[in-house]
Formats: structure tokens, C-alpha cells, sequence
């Protein structure tokens, strides 16, 4: 009789190999899927695996002690929940930039004569900043430009074209950063006082332009690169004054200025583009002073301006402020394209009151967007700030400012001055009502 083989207790070699293994491809899988399911925020805790297979073994033995290393309250020995990864469409690559936001500030002439210059000194020195300190906001282009019809020149007499240094600092604190030298009493003080002013202007931190000293210097684009727009900087002018002539030559008059002809305008405009510049500003002294409206001649040498590529064109000399027109040109390739012309942009600073214009200008506010790939440029906004010249007796002292005419008068004017101001704000506005700019709020 063939004798029964006794039966093992407990578990056989051969299913402790297949527990053994199917808990390693258990492992595996947990440490791999959160891979493959693109998670990469899930992390895998080795030690709570080997904790799960070693439960499981045990368990097949009956053995419910808790493994070394872990508390008795601890989480159960399992493998930790995947979590589905949320899947965000990837962003594209944001392309170059296309278009460029540029915008100018543009006042009209400053005139720091001798009265003004008196009125600003004090027993410690010059105060010119509290003339421009109403204007505290307003300049806010990336190019705030005005002319300035001053010399600064420290070894000779004080005048109405000689200003002390200390006038600059005062402009670069109002925010000024760009000044056109272009005006009749430049070269009063010969080239000499022309180099001295225009190196103190540089070194007071703004740009001077439209006055040159040498054939060299005049053969060169005065040019800027503001927020990676190139704007290049031009002035034209018909005369000199009487002072001007006698302390220059002719050969130094025919290089110092740039003549206000068509001709010489294109010839400068066309180097400028050749050189880079995508925007151009030109700046004129022309005109009768006086005048309040341009005349027939002045229009047509406009439109001959914006037809050889001016984008802005800033007129001065007249004093008085006068209207603004977009005007539609055709350059030399066909291109059409818009220029804005400031016919005459006033005084921002002088102490003539013999006339309500002497006192009323503006500060014309250009915004602007330019395009790279079509080498177009679009004004945005045009708008303006009409002005006031402030001049009145306080505490004994006469006091200058330079006030924004449509906003509440300083605590300080009197009710003389208010309407003085008021009938400035009216002149203004009459000269531009129709014009393409409209009045900036207060």
C-alpha cells in the first residue's frame, strides 16, 4: 500500500518567489506611472513600498507586528493615491515686439530775460525752480522739448539773451530733456559763447540741438535713441539778430544755423532717414512776431516739410500761440503718411505783458505708436495743456510761474491774476478750437 505524502504547513517557496515578484512589478508600476502620466508634482515614498511588501508577506504568515521604523499610529502601508496631472496648453512663445509707444511733449519758447532773472534771485543765490514747479506732472513725454532763447555764458554781463547756469538745473528739474538753441540771438556772443552754452546744456543732462560750431559738427544728425526709437532732432531758421551778425563771419553764420529753405529742410530729412532715424522733428523760427495765424507761405513750406518725411514740425518766434493741422503728405516713394504741424507753440517764458499772447502758450502732448515691420508711425493722441505766465507782487518780491491755465488757480494769485488767466485760457483755446489737438484735461 503506497504511503500519503504528509502535507507542508505554511507557504511554498514557489509562492513566496511569485508574492516576492509580483510585488516588485507592483513597485515598479507605482514608481513609474506618475512618470508616464506626465505628473511632476507626485513623489513616491520608497520606504512606505517596502513597507507594503514586506506587509504583505507577513500577512501570509499571520504576522500583524508593525514593522521597524514606523509609529504604531501611522499612515496604513499602502502606496499613496496617484493624482491625474492637469494638463495646460502650452504658451506660445511670445513673438518680437512689432510696435513701439512713443510720445513728445513739445512748449514753446523760453525767455529767461534780466527781469525774471532778478526776480529769481535771493540772498542765498538763484531760485529758478519755483517758475516751473506748476508744471510738476505735465511734462511727461519721453521727449519734452522746448527752445530756449537764452546764452549761458559766465564771463560776460548778464542780459536779456545772457542767462546765469543755474536757469538749466531749474529746466531739468521741470523734466526738460531736449532744448532747441535755434533763434535769432544765438550767436550773440560769437561761436565761442554758442560752444560754451551749448556744452552747459550737455552737461546739465539735456540735449541741445538746431546750432552747430563747426562744418563738421552741422554734417552730423543730432539724433537720440529713446526706448528703442531713433528720433532724430533738426532746426531751421531765416535770421539772425543784429548782435549775431557782427560777432560771427559769414563763413560762421553759413555753418552755425541751418537756412529755412525747402531745399536744405530735405537734404537734412534725408540724411536723417539715411542714418536710421525713425521719427523726425523738425523745429522752425519763423514767421512775423506777432503773427496769430500762419501765412500762405508758411503753409506751403509745411506741406513741403511733411512731403520730405518731417513727422512733427514745431514752429516758434511768432510769440503767440497758433493753430495746429495733421497734415496729409506723400513722400518720395509714394508712401502717404500724416505730420503733425504746431504752427507757432507761444512763449512758455518771458516777462513781456504788453499783450494778452505774450502771456498764453501750450504744451502740446504727442503720443505716437510706431510700426517696425511697416516702418509706419501713428499719432494715438494729440492733445494740449494751454499755459499762463504768473507774474505778481508777493510779500514785496515779484514772483514768475509758468501755470496751467485750465486748472484751479495757485492759493497764492489773486483774484487780479485770476482773470487775467481766465481771458489767457479763452485766447488759447479760440487760437485752437478746430484744430487737430484738443484740450488735455486738467
Amino acid at each position: 500500500m503506497r504511503k500519503r505524502r504528509r502535507r507542508t504547513s505554511g507557504v511554498s517557496l514557489g509562492t513566496i518567489l511569485t508574492l516576492t515578484l509580483l510585488g516588485l512589478v507592483i513597485s515598479g508600476c507605482v514608481l513609474l506611472l506618475p512618470k508616464l502620466m506626465g505628473s511632476i508634482n507626485d513623489r513616491v515614498d520608497a520606504q512606505r513600498v517596502s513597507v507594503a511588501i514586506d506587509a504583505s508577506l507577513r500577512s501570509l504568515h499571520g504576522d500583524t507586528a508593525t514593522p521597524a521604523g514606523l509609529s504604531p499610529n501611522a499612515t496604513p502601508a499602502t502606496a499613496p493615491p496617484l493624482e491625474i496631472a492637469a494638463y495646460a496648453t502650452p504658451t506660445p512663445t511670445a513673438p518680437p515686439e512689432s510696435t513701439r509707444r512713443f510720445s513728445l511733449t513739445a512748449a514753446g519758447s523760453i525767455s529767461i530775460d534780466t527781469d525774471i532773472q532778478q526776480a529769481c534771485t535771493g540772498a542765498e543765490g538763484y531760485a529758478f525752480e519755483p517758475v516751473f514747479a506748476q508744471l510738476t506732472g505735465l511734462l511727461k513725454g519721453d521727449l519734452n522739448v522746448a527752445t530756449l532763447e537764452n546764452l549761458t555764458v559766465i564771463n560776460e554781463k548778464l542780459t536779456d539773451v545772457n542767462m546765469p547756469g543755474d536757469a538749466l538745473a531749474a529746466l531739468r528739474a521741470a523734466k526738460f530733456n531736449v532744448l532747441c538753441t535755434g533763434f535769432p540771438g544765438v550767436l550773440s556772443l560769437g561761436i565761442s559763447g554758442l560752444g560754451e552754452t551749448l556744452n552747459a546744456i550737455s552737461t546739465s543732462g539735456m540735449t541741445p540741438y538746431g546750432t552747430y560750431l563747426s562744418q563738421d559738427a552741422r554734417n552730423h544728425v543730432v539724433a537720440l535713441q529713446t526706448k528703442n526709437i531713433m528720433v532724430a532732432l533738426l532746426s531751421f531758421q531765416g535770421e539772425l539778430s543784429s548782435a549775431s551778425k557782427k560777432q560771427t563771419s559769414t563763413e560762421e553764420q553759413a555753418y552755425a544755423i541751418a537756412p529755412l529753405t525747402l531745399p536744405a529742410i530735405t537734404a537734412e530729412i534725408t540724411a536723417a532717414r539715411a542714418a536710421g532715424a525713425q521719427i523726425v522733428v523738425v523745429s522752425l523760427c519763423w514767421g512775423k512776431v506777432g503773427a496769430t495765424v500762419p501765412t500762405g507761405t508758411q503753409r506751403e513750406l509745411a506741406q513741403g516739410i511733411a512731403n520730405a518725411g518731417a513727422d512733427i514740425i514745431l514752429g516758434t518766434h511768432s510769440g503767440a500761440v497758433q493753430t495746429v493741422e495733421l497734415l496729409s503728405a506723400t513722400r518720395a516713394d509714394g508712401s502717404v503718411h500724416n505730420t503733425v504741424c504746431a504752427y507757432s507753440l507761444g512763449y512758455l517764458l518771458n516777462s513781456d505783458r504788453s499783450n494778452r499772447d505774450n502771456v498764453s502758450g501750450m504744451l502740446l502732448h504727442i503720443d505716437m505708436t510706431y510700426d517696425l515691420a511697416l516702418d509706419t508711425l501713428a499719432f494715438d493722441s494729440l492733445t494740449y495743456t494751454p499755459t499762463y505766465i504768473w507774474r505778481e507782487k508777493i510779500d514785496d518780491a515779484t514772483v514768475y510761474s509758468v501755470v496751467p491755465s485750465n486748472a484751479a488757480p495757485p492759493e497764492a494769485m489773486g483774484s487780479g491774476q485770476q482773470d487775467v488767466m481766465a481771458r489767457s485760457l479763452s485766447l488759447v483755446r479760440e487760437r485752437l478750437a478746430g484744430s487737430a489737438a484738443t484740450e488735455a484735461k486738467p
